[in-house]
């Protein structure tokens, strides 16, 4: 049980999978957190009760002090003032949600949504890799390939809320099909399921998950090997385009692959540079996250302490 708080925020990064939440002091200090399936295979409003026992099992470990507010990432496009989520494909039925709306009963305090790839970013800003740095891109290198930007110390949203979708910059133009409907998405060369489609495109044998293909290459194994010079290869175009367009001075990559980014990063920070702008590419930075799987979470607590300062 925590206690003597004065004030504190909860931040939620909401998943296909898994709920991730936490309660933080303004100085970045976790107090408190929990993690449980987000059983969204059960439908929203199971999901929509997943959150409220989550934020409620937080707020019940931190005693003496008063919840300021909740921020919650969402695997999807949102609109962040509305509190209304656009599109969340791992998130069946939750196009024109009100996630806001339908916490506000339940939750005695203010609560702000937005998109888990740009919470991930804030939360790396707050007190991550790039707490140095008020321009810089976050990458996060799973299942698909998502990002966040942060320019002149503040998150771009764009003017529809869209920024930040590096994972479909266009790094093969005759390329695969991507989900999004366009062709040769970064996603489709640079993240985990591709480096399995890869691997079964060049017939590559036994398990394959990045983690094994990743102990493999490793081991020597050449095979297992190019398929993550090949990602590489891809990531540091996808990068290039970053620098050359945005001039930032630090690029962080996280994610599920980030774990095997002994194996690409350094390469593609290699493929950046000999490609970009001979300045801003060599001294730019290329680094891997340091909050890991707490970033979003963290983030989404940053989320909720700055607007409601702003707001207060």
């Amino acid at each position: 049980m925590v206690q003597d708080c004065d004030g504190y925020v909860i931040g939620v990064d909401l998943g296909g999978t898994n709920l991730k939440a936490g309660a933080l002091l303004s100085d970045g200090e976790i107090l408190y957190r929990t993690a449980t399936p987000s059983r969204v295979d059960e439908g929203r409003d199971s999901t929509v009760r997943t959150i409220i026992a989550a934020i409620e099992e937080v707020r019940s470990r931190v005693e003496g002090g008063r919840l300021a507010g909740v921020g919650i990432g969402i695997a999807g496009a949102v609109k962040q003032r509305e509190g209304i989520v656009v599109q969340a494909p791992n998130l069946p039925g939750w196009e024109g949600f009100s996630i806001v709306g339908a916490l506000s009963e339940a939750v005695p305090c203010p609560v702000f949504i937005d998109n888990d790839a740009n919470l991930f970013t804030l939360g790396e800003g707050w007190s991550g890799a790039a707490r140095e740095s008020a321009n810089f891109c976050c990458l996060t290198l799973g299942t698909g390939v998502g990002g966040g930007l942060v320019l002149d110390g503040k998150l771009w949203h764009g003017v529809d809320g869209t920024a930040g979708e590096v994972g479909h910059i266009v790094v093969e133009p005759d390329g695969i099909e991507c989900p999004c409907g366009g062709r040769g998405c970064l996603e489709m060369y640079a993240s985990a399921t591709a480096i399995v489609r890869m691997a079964v495109e060049e017939g590559v044998k036994g398990t394959l998950t990045t983690d094994e293909l990743a102990r493999r290459a490793r081991e020597g194994e050449e095979q297992c090997g190019a398929l993550f010079s090949r990602a590489a290869r891809y990531l540091g175009i996808g990068m290039t385009d970053l620098v050359n367009l945005l001039n930032i001075d630090m690029i962080v990559c996280g994610g599920g692959l980030a774990g095997s980014s002994d194996l690409f990063l350094d390469e593609a920070r290699r493929e950046m540079v000999e490609r970009s702008f001979a300045i801003p590419g060599e001294r730019v930075k290329v680094v891997t996250a340091e909050l890991g799987s707490e970033g979003g979470m963290v983030g989404a607590a940053f989320l909720a302490l700055q607007s409601g300062e702003r707001d207060g």
